[in-house]
């Protein structure tokens, strides 16, 4: 194996152990987090709440856009890692259901009205608030993933609990797309999403650089016609 080959081995493995150590890390919250104990040393499931919440749509955005960036600027050894990874978050996003969901919310026009009740019932009146409006607001794309379609087929919950870490990283960023998101537009831009995921994993880097080099050369011929 040549020096690139090496280097491009190590920084993808460096890479996916990051994500690997963060769905392992999540996945051992959540377990922790299920015990009585620990919920009554953290005066309630509030917090618990609030906390998981916070490291769904918030914590596992950030490790995601890390990993990127540092792949990005390392490029193009760690293309391929980005391949895998672009397939990796392609079928954990499709499995957790929360963008096709999103996308159907904003497609019925129910989007803004499902964030508005999350934020009434964050922010009711009481003696003590337990749930910030923050907290509440977050806790809409929180909920999305899964959305209870895989309790029917794993009532133990252990399949979604090896979902949920990696799924919660791109259903931050697809839930604020989905807001500012026309209705008309909310299931084809989900459809759009899925195809050039598809297409970036499946074709290789020279037909990317060819379809590149094709709009490059129209959008040079319309703006010469405008010219004219």
């Amino acid at each position: 194996m040549n020096n690139e080959g090496v280097r491009t081995s190590k920084i993808g493995l460096l890479l996916g152990n990051v994500v690997g150590c963060w769905g392992l890390l999540y996945i051992v919250f959540k377990a922790v987090a299920r015990k009585s104990i620990l919920a009554e040393m953290w005066t309630g499931a509030s917090i618990l709440t609030s906390i998981d919440i916070v490291l769904t749509t918030v914590v596992s955005l950030v490790v995601a856009v890390i990993v990127e960036v540092i792949a990005v600027r390392h490029l193009p050894v760690t293309r391929p890692f980005l391949r895998k990874l672009a397939a990796f978050l392609l079928l954990m996003t499709l499995l957790g259901g929360e963008f096709y969901f999103c996308a159907t919310l904003s497609h019925n026009g129910k989007l803004w009205s499902f964030l508005s009740t999350s934020l009434n019932a964050g922010s009711q009146t009481s003696a003590s608030p337990r749930i910030s409006p923050l907290i509440a607001a977050l806790g809409l794309p929180y909920s999305m993933i899964s959305n209870g379609g895989w309790n029917a087929i794993d009532s133990s919950g252990f399949l979604l609990a090896l979902i949920y870490p990696f799924a919660s990283m791109t259903v931050l960023p697809f839930f604020l797309l989905m807001l500012i998101t026309p209705s008309f537009l909310a299931l084809p831009i989900f459809w759009l999403w899925v195809v050039l995921s598809v297409l970036y994993v499946v074709l290789p880097p020279r037909a990317w650089a060819g379809m590149r080099g094709a709009v490059v050369r129209g959008c040079s011929v319309v703006r010469g016609k405008k010219i004219q």
